[in-house]
């Protein structure tokens, strides 16, 4: 549930969703598509197929991706699903509609994303708090999720201190959210930045864009290096004068003896 970088996160074997992946060398492997098929089949759709009418599982995505840009996802996703036996029906709209569908919970499957406010893991898991349910009561959590063994565990981690009993309530929370699987977790950004050494107060992140006057300028550094950087490098000039000189003095030589020899 959390990025690298904030309070919680487990990284290597430690932070692996064992309902999703495997341990293979010390690697994290996606569990085979038979495992998969082996859940439909006990939850009543072998192959995709409602035991009970014979009918195909049809499951429908929301999205506001309607761009040309994101046909080539869209029609990714169709393949995973068919992949399965299942029918995934895309529903694109705009993002007002789209907006509209979160709000009244009319959505089947979609994707969102989330911006951090503030660097804490309860900015984070209150996605999934039950009393933040956006169709009840328009909160942030559009899955409405709501499980009152998470929501206490909530309670209790949100504004505790940093610290083992605080990592402890995470590790349950993060079972418990990969137990239920009311998400399926895409992906964090990564960003890379570079800056000099007199740039000073840099905190490069993704959660805050006012930073501008925070940040410092050392001049005397920034002239030293410089000034170091930049040290007048004077042999091109003088090999281009030197080059000149071979071309220009010879032809200015034999111009002077055609004129000579002209005048006799």
């Amino acid at each position: 549930m959390l990025p690298p970088g904030i309070f919680g996160y487990r990284d290597g074997a430690g932070g692996i969703n064992r309902f999703v992946y495997d341990m293979a060398d010390g690697q994290p492997r996606r569990k085979p598509l038979d495992e998969a098929r082996a859940l439909l089949a006990a939850a009543g759709y072998p192959n995709g197929i409602d035991a009970a009418t014979g009918r195909p599982l049809v499951l429908n995505y929301d999205t506001a991706a309607t761009g040309p840009d994101s046909k080539a996802q869209l029609d990714w996703y169709r393949k995973q699903f068919d992949a399965l036996g299942l029918q995934l029906v895309i529903r694109a709209t705009d993002y007002n509609r789209f907006q509209e569908k979160m709000l009244k919970g009319t959505a089947q499957l979609f994707t969102w994303g989330w911006n951090a406010d503030y660097p804490d893991p309860e900015n984070f898991f209150f996605l999934l708090y039950g009393p933040h349910g956006k169709v009840d009561h328009g909160g942030e959590n559009a899955a409405n999720y709501a499980n009152p063994a998470f929501d206490a565990l909530f309670d209790r981690m949100k504004n505790m201190a940093d610290g083992p009993e605080r990592q402890a309530l995470i590790d349950e929370m993060n079972d418990v959210l990969r137990r239920d699987g009311p998400w399926v977790w895409g992906y964090h950004p990564t960003g890379y930045t570079l800056h000099h050494a007199w740039y000073r107060n840099i905190r490069p992140n993704q959660m805050a864009n006012n930073t501008l006057k925070y940040l410092a300028v050392d001049p005397a550094m920034r002239t030293e290096k410089r000034r170091e950087w930049n040290r007048p490098r004077v042999w091109p000039v003088v090999l281009l004068l030197a080059m000149l000189g071979v071309v220009v003095v010879p032809a200015v030589a034999m111009h002077r003896r055609r004129e000579q020899s002209a005048a006799r």
